[in-house]
């Protein structure tokens, strides 16, 4: 697995909000992002969020914050909104439906090595989905907020626009895969 902290860096990481924390996260997204490119979504990918997750408490919502800003500096023109921001509809389509739920809870329960889905499974898949579409509407308000923001400003307008979601893990996982999908489809 491949950590974003490097050989041997654990003893000596970087106190949360330094500008040595966020470089370390910049780099955890870059390399997230590049093994999801790569089609590796799978423990690689997985282990970079989780790494930077166990040694920082908001580690995950800082990442996808890293993604979103990055994103919003990247968009093309034709990738944004009349008012200027992200078009989140055409970077991360909402399109969810039974069948997607089931393929979803299935896929996730193979790659964790878990059979077959149940009936829990695929409820809590649902509240994920549920929590997903209300996250949505509070990434295109971040990207709103940051718009407004001088550009050197932005990450931390994103990131305090999205503090509320901190403690709650289906939020934060919804917005990181928000995060990763647009990530996905700017240069």
């Amino acid at each position: 697995m491949t950590s974003p902290f490097g050989r041997g860096a654990d003893a000596a990481l970087p106190p949360p909000d330094s500008p040595a924390y966020w470089d370390l996260v910049a780099r955890a997204a870059t390399g997230f992002v590049k093994a999801t490119r790569e089609g590796l979504i799978n423990r690689e990918a997985i282990g970079i969020v989780i790494a930077l997750q166990h040694r920082y408490p908001h580690g995950t919502l800082d990442l996808a914050t890293v993604l979103l800003t990055g994103v919003q500096e990247r968009c093309l023109p034709e990738q944004l909104t009349d008012d200027g921001i992200p078009d989140l509809d055409l970077l991360a389509p909402n399109q969810v439906d039974a069948v997607t739920v089931l393929e979803a809870t299935s896929k996730a329960n193979a790659f964790f090595g878990r059979g077959a889905a149940t009936a829990a499974d695929i409820e809590h898949t649902q509240q994920q989905v549920r929590v997903h579409g209300e996250v949505r509407a509070q990434v295109t308000a971040a990207w709103r907020t940051a718009a407004a923001a001088p550009p050197s400003s932005r990450r931390s307008a994103i990131r305090l626009a999205l503090s509320g979601l901190e403690c709650d893990a289906r939020a934060t996982a919804a917005t990181l895969s928000l995060a990763v999908a647009a990530a996905l489809k700017v240069p």
